[in-house]
This record gives C-alpha cells, sequence and structure tokens, in this order.
C-alpha cells in the first residue's frame, strides 16, 4: 500500500467523505451488516465468524499466488477473491473471508467440509475470470486454485493448511510469489504466465471492482 507524505489527494478526500456520508445515513441494522461483511467478496467477515455459534468442523484456506497476481493490479487480486467467495458459495459452504487471501468455512462433519471444499477448488479452476482494469485494459484469469485445511477448530484447520500447502509445493503445484497452474492473457488474448493443468469452461465472471486487499 503506498504511504503518500503531506496532504492526501483530493480524490482519496472525497471517497473518504462520502464513505462517512453514507456511514451516517445507515439505520443500526444496516451499519451492523456493514460490520460483519467483507468489502471486496460480500461474504461475512472475521467479526461474523466470531459471533456465530461454534461449529462441529472448521477449515481455513487461501488463494494460490495472490501477490503475484496483484503485480497486474490489485484489480485481478480482488476479483480472485471475489470469484473464489462466489464458487465456495456455488459448493454450498458456509464461507467468511478472514483477511487479505484467506478464507474460513464451517460446517458439522469434516468430511462433508472436505468434499464441498473439493467442488469449490473445480468450480473456481473452471471459470474464466475476466477483469476489466482502471486503464481500460483487460485481463483473464484462468486454472485459479486455493489450499485448505479442516478440523474440529481453528488450530487444526490452520495445521491442515500448512501440510496442504507444503504437499501442493513438493507436488509443483504452487511455489511461493509465482503462478504456477494459473494462465494469464491480455487483450490481445497474449500469454503472460504458462502452465496450465486443465481445461477451462468459458464461463466468465466480469469483475470490475478496484478496491484494494489487504493482503
Amino acid at each position: 500500500m503506498a504511504i503518500h507524505a503531506g496532504n492526501p489527494p483530493a480524490v482519496e478526500r472525497r471517497v473518504a467523505l462520502g464513505k462517512r456520508w453514507r456511514v451516517a445515513e445507515m439505520s443500526p441494522e444496516e451499519m451492523r451488516r456493514e460490520l460483519l461483511t467483507s468489502e471486496v467478496t460480500g461474504l461475512p467477515n472475521r467479526r461474523a465468524f466470531g459471533e456465530a455459534d461454534a461449529a462441529l468442523a472448521v477449515a481455513m484456506s487461501d488463494v494460490d499466488g495472490l501477490k503475484a497476481l496483484n503485480k497486474y493490479g490489485y484489480e485481478a487480486g480482488n476479483a480472485v477473491l471475489k470469484a473464489k467467495a462466489d464458487a465456495l458459495r456455488e459448493a454450498g459452504l458456509e464461507a467468511y473471508h478472514d483477511k487479505g487471501d484467506e478464507f474460513l468455512c464451517r460446517g458439522n462433519h469434516i468430511n462433508e467440509l472436505l468434499a464441498k471444499l473439493e467442488r469449490a477448488r473445480a468450480i473456481l479452476r473452471d471459470h474464466e475470470i475476466v477483469v476489466e482494469l482502471v486503464d481500460g485494459s483487460t485481463l483473464s484469469v484462468i486454472g485459479a486454485d486455493f489450499s485448505y485445511g479442516v478440523g474440529k477448530d481453528i488450530d487444526e484447520a490452520e495445521s491442515g493448511l500448512r501440510s496442504h500447502k507444503t504437499e501442493r509445493e513438493r507436488r509443483g503445484e504452487i511455489a511461493r510469489g509465482e503462478l504456477r497452474s494459473i494462465t494469464i492473457k491480455n487483450r490481445q488474448n497474449t500469454s503472460l504466465a504458462s502452465r496450465i493443468k486443465h481445461s477451462p469452461s468459458i464461463t466468465a465472471a466480469t469483475c470490475r471492482q478496484a478496491t484494494s486487499t489487504t493482503n
């Protein structure tokens, strides 16, 4: 995140002022909903997860190569986060956006969570995510994926996530700071990142959101 010296740019002041106006006009119920919702993905956030009843099974996951994706612009990273949120919903998961590329899910059975997470991975991998950048150019992201861990609580889920990432790194599927199984194409259809291990469908999710991630 850039740090500006001196007075903030006028556009930032206008955005901040507009947000304060919107908050001032909210009802208590709307303010609570805003407080419990991720601005990037629209999913309930970590605060909402903490306020929910205890679950018998918990999952933790994070997106492959988000920092590498953000090199193409935060719009690209945010579009993938939103696409992952949509995939988790479509797979029938009770999902929460924690922070950055991290997501949490709750369920009643570990095996059920495992099956739904694999379903969500398949959904995400088979989507082409079309991203319109602020400069008017377009990128498509194909083959987005994520690692996950499941357990009876967050500690076990986090340990499982570390193990899954280690296993996938050993197989060469992911590497820190790299886009391994993700293909990115520009509007001229020129490949900018290579190697995809599947045949994607052309189910496009166009994401115009240009907010920054916290990662």
